[in-house]
């Protein structure tokens, strides 16, 4: 969905054709699996201080891929497309034992997103595989929803 070669308004063009275009009969994993050829770039977000994060907008705008900026646009589609239903938005801090990253996946119902970037697994998963830091709950509107 996104590359390098993109610029601002072609990236947010992107973003909003695959929301405005996602099949009625799509599921969640789908739109996991449409963000998993992203490449991750190091550490641009401060996953430690919420109020500091940029809305997924500037995320997609600017090109801030990291597993964290990756995390709030995934949430913030999600939670647009109808598949994520809350007013508050859990993200943990993680350091990935498997992968080797740190930063925000988004918990939802016992499932977690971004662990893995094609693929949702559970919080006892994640549980076991990483090492917590720190969990953050926002309001849906901080993520633009």
């Amino acid at each position: 969905m996104f590359y390098k070669t993109q610029n601002n308004s072609e990236r947010l063009s992107a973003w909003r054709n695959f929301r405005n275009s996602f099949p009625s009969n799509g599921t969640a994993l789908d739109v996991v699996n449409a963000f998993s050829n992203i490449k991750l770039e190091r550490r641009i977000i401060d996953y430690y201080t919420p109020e500091s994060w940029p809305t997924p907008f500037e995320i997609v705008s600017e090109g801030m891929f990291d597993q964290s900026g990756l995390t709030l646009v995934l949430a913030s589609t999600l939670l647009n497309l109808g598949f994520i239903k809350t007013n508050k938005c859990q993200f943990d801090v993680v350091s990935n034992h498997i992968t080797g990253t740190d930063g925000l996946v988004f918990v939802f119902d016992e499932s977690v997103y971004n662990f893995f970037q094609n693929n949702i697994v559970t919080v006892e998963f994640c549980k076991n595989n990483s090492t917590l830091f720190s969990s953050h709950i926002i309001t849906a509107d901080k993520i633009g929803y």
